[in-house]
């Protein structure tokens, strides 16, 4: 759902029909002369708070204003330094979120899934996970709370079988592909570190976003050096995603139909899911990432996203802060 496929942000946006994510305007060069980018290279011992902060807003036909807010901790601890990367362990401490938001209560549980279940984990010479030690614990872990979060909607079998799949793509990663997964918002500061990126430059690569139910949602990424400087060793990258609004509408459309069939809706009727096959989307949306003697130390993410069915028009804005502090 970050940086990287971001699970957290991609789940709450599915859930209420609109996706936001990382991305950036051009800006200005900056004046300094030279730039050397510090190795991500954080002391043996240290551990460190990811506080993550998302506000986000809804304007629905009619008038109808959705907000909801969710806020997460999560620490990791640098164990050791290996020849090609770090050791490292990476645990959620908190998430809440409050707001309108329709299925608030589950989004809410999904995120809860994985809080106080230990990561263990390496990451490469830039900080990007790249492999879970422990997998098989934490998805015997993983396991248990699916099933109690399903138990806890047992008087609606239809729903509680929609939140088995739905968290089923935490149990089906393997290998490589589940260190991000587990490990998101190591994957998510990843983006400014060991960028490579040298001033007036623009890095592009192409980032599919996996969902939790299946399917891709395409994306491009283009990252820039925005600033820097270099006796302070701390730097501002812009980053701006797009995305490719045809892989969007599939997966919007496979997760209506899933609803609809969970949730018995009368809204969501077979003649509106027809409908839904008409509709578009619009994406806007940029990042500005600080970075620190190679680290990155703060976030600042912003998006719109505009969605038009059967001549109405529905919007999302989102704000998401992502704050690194050292714990000692």
């Amino acid at each position: 759902m970050s940086g990287s496929g971001t699970m957290r942000p991609a789940l709450a946006a599915m859930v209420f029909f609109a996706f936001a994510a990382l991305a950036a305007p051009a800006l200005a060069q900056t004046p300094a002369k030279t730039w050397t980018e510090p190795a991500y290279n954080p002391p043996v011992g240290s551990a460190w708070s990811v506080l993550s902060k998302t506000d986000s807003e809804e304007n629905r036909p009619g008038g109808e204003r959705v907000v909801a807010q969710i806020v997460s901790r999560t620490e990791f601890t640098v164990e050791e330094k290996l020849p090609g990367g770090y050791r490292v362990s990476y645990v959620t401490r908190d998430i809440k979120m409050t707001g309108n938001a329709p299925g608030r209560q589950i989004v809410e549980m999904a995120f809860s899934s994985m809080k106080d279940i230990v990561i263990r984990g390496r990451v490469d010479a830039a900080g990007k996970p790249v492999a879970v030690d422990n997998l098989d614990e934490v998805k015997t872990s993983m396991r248990a709370v699916i099933a109690n979060m399903a138990q806890a909607f047992d008087k609606n079998p239809k729903l509680a079988d929609f939140i088995r799949q739905m968290m089923s793509g935490l149990l089906n990663v393997e290998g490589p592909q589940a260190a991000p997964v587990y490990m998101e918002d190591l994957a998510t500061l990843a983006a400014g570190q060991g960028t490579g990126i040298a001033p007036g430059a623009i890095k592009r690569a192409d980032e599919p976003i996996s969902t939790p139910l299946g399917g891709a949602i395409n994306s491009t990424l283009e990252t820039r050096l925005e600033s820097f400087d270099g006796a302070a060793g701390t730097a501002r990258y812009i980053r701006k995603r797009k995305f490719d609004p045809a892989s969007m509408k599939a997966v919007t459309l496979a997760l209506s139909e899933k609803l609809a069939a969970a949730a018995d809706s009368k809204v969501l009727t077979p003649e509106v899911l027809k409908q839904m096959k008409d509709i578009a989307f619009e994406i806007e949306s940029e990042s500005v990432i600080s970075v620190e003697g190679g680290m990155t130390r703060n976030i600042d993410d912003r998006s719109f996203t505009s969605a038009r069915l059967m001549g109405q028009v529905m919007s999302k804005t989102e704000k998401k802060i992502i704050t690194v502090t050292p714990l000692k």
